[in-house]
């Protein structure tokens, strides 16, 4: 009668190691392909929020304003961030009509609307969900909203032309500008504004991971960051870029370096963008600030492509 052999206690730990390796050789694989789907995924929300915006223009003759209302705010001017002039847009008509255009997005009446999430305005890769104040002084209006990670580019910040990273263009503001008054827009862009071209023109970037602070992959919780709610005024990206060394701009990083007010994301090597003319970019994180800028001013006279 023959006796069956067992396994041997060296040969089931061979296994579990080649079981091991095999796993560690695998998941990396898993997170590219995860990585890969949530930054597709993204860029079809900007997809969709750029055909928002041309249908806005359609309606309205111009694209919407990056913000309203003055800082301090003031009570004649009502404070709002771009999104809820593009709900209809987004296929957002209930919630549109429950939010509060004559009063700043803040105050009360607009409690319920702000603070609801609205997952096209949210990068697959950044945390769901997040609520976080959206002022500019928390202290003193503290105001919750649901967040965004997608932001206009209001145009590029004089800081950086100061600094010689950029010289002085015609015009540096982008399609998408601060009104005083949203009933009376005298700044935002009209197609026939963009001299630089559509299809060179950035127009909303993503800005993702506010209220918390996010600088190099880091996060610093605790820091506040302005922009965070998607109803808020102070939503915009005003391009300065970033300094490593100092830890604040401006500075000759580009993209990836900081979320306060520049274009970041938690994708691998770059971010999504999308162009006036309603193409949707993926722009490496390797891209020159001069770059950069340029493709955020809309009549700057500058010679630049996505594929720099």
């Amino acid at each position: 009668m023959r006796t069956r052999r067992g396994y041997t206690l060296i040969e089931l730990l061979v296994v579990i190691a080649i079981i091991a390796i095999l796993i560690g050789l695998l998941l990396p694989a898993v997170q590219k392909v995860r990585e890969a789907a949530a930054r597709a995924r993204c860029q079809n929300h900007l997809k969709q929020i750029g055909l928002a915006l041309h249908d806005f223009h359609d309606v309205h003759g111009r694209f919407p304003p990056a913000g309203t209302g003055p800082v301090p705010p003031d009570p004649q001017f009502p404070n709002h961030g771009p999104w809820p002039f593009v709900l209809p847009h987004l296929e957002q008509e209930p919630l549109a009509r429950q939010y509060h255009c004559e009063v700043s997005w803040f105050d009360p009446p607009n409690e319920s609307a702000r603070m609801t999430q609205l997952r096209i305005l949210q990068c697959p890769s950044a945390e769901t969900d997040r609520v976080g104040f959206g002022t500019t002084d928390p202290l003193t209006r503290p105001a919750m909203g649901a967040c965004t990670d997608y932001a206009p580019t209001k145009g590029v910040s004089d800081s950086l032309i100061r600094l010689g990273l950029f010289d002085a263009p015609p015009d540096s503001r982008g399609v998408m500008c601060i009104e005083t008054d949203y009933r009376i827009p005298k700044e935002t862009a009209r197609f026939v504004d963009i001299h630089d071209g559509t299809s060179n023109t950035i127009v909303v970037a993503e800005d993702a991971g506010r209220p918390t602070r996010w600088q190099m992959r880091q996060a610093f919780p605790g820091v506040y960051t302005q922009g965070g709610p998607w109803a808020s005024g102070p939503n915009c990206i005003a391009l300065q870029g970033f300094n490593p060394d100092s830890g604040q701009g401006p500075g000759p990083c580009a993209i990836n370096c900081t979320n306060l007010k520049e274009v970041y994301s938690f994708h691998t090597g770059g971010a999504n963008v999308v162009f006036a003319d309603g193409s949707v970019h993926f722009l490496k994180s390797s891209i020159n600030i001069r770059t950069l800028a340029a493709l955020v001013t809309r009549a700057g006279d500058e010679v630049a492509s996505a594929d720099e």
